[in-house]
């Protein structure tokens, strides 16, 4: 069986989170088709539709790392190419039906484990451990809320470090507006400081 989305995958970006909940409706349509009858054209299509966005996916995850300028990027990245890759040898070398089924089966229940579960999971770390309440304690990051269906806000905010760039979650967002709490960069030990709000489309 493979796993579920729910609030534990979260890494509290609004768009981030709903692509991963789309990879994983794509990937309960490969355990599906993996334990019926279905012919090659169907199984090539679901492989070209779960390839197509992943890669979609991959583009728009490296972009919002480079904007809170994420010191693992070009590790994460490389991993992104090694998917990628992985996914274009299967499309090259298919045998027959059930060994298409087989391969990409093993490839969505590799990558959803050991990706977006365990690697994505790291960025989400990162940006909850480089910020401190003004007590020093750590923080939690919760649920994205979104205003509407169109569109999805980023709260980025700036410290004393150079070019760093905090992308807050709305939960954090409301403490610092409405209730006055004031938030700290760890590494710069300094108050961070509202930069913009950063509007994007939700499906992408």
């Amino acid at each position: 069986m493979l796993p579920k989305w729910d609030n534990s995958c979260s890494v509290h970006n609004a768009k981030i989170d709903n692509q991963h909940k789309k990879l994983f409706e794509l990937a309960a349509k490969v355990e599906i088709a993996s334990d019926r009858s279905v012919s090659k054209n169907e199984i090539k299509k679901l492989l070209t539709e779960f390839f197509n966005y992943m890669k979609n996916h991959f583009h728009d995850e490296e972009k919002y790392m480079q904007l809170i300028n994420y010191p693992n990027l070009e590790e994460h990245r490389q991993i992104h190419k090694e998917i990628i890759q992985t996914m274009i040898n299967l499309i090259k070398d298919v045998k027959s039906t059930n060994d298409l089924k087989e391969k990409l089966y093993i490839i969505v229940k590799k990558w959803l484990l050991e990706h977006i579960l365990y690697e994505d999971m790291k960025v989400e770390k990162w940006r909850s451990l480089s910020l401190s309440t003004d007590d020093e304690s750590d923080i939690s990051f919760e649920a994205i809320e979104k205003e509407d269906n169109e569109q999805l806000q980023f709260y980025l905010y700036t410290c004393h470090c150079p070019n760093k760039i905090h992308d807050v979650p709305y939960n954090i967002q409301q403490k610092i507006e409405f209730e006055g709490h004031n938030f700290t960069c760890k590494t710069c030990k300094e108050s961070i400081k509202f930069y913009k709000k950063h509007l994007d489309k939700i499906n992408q």
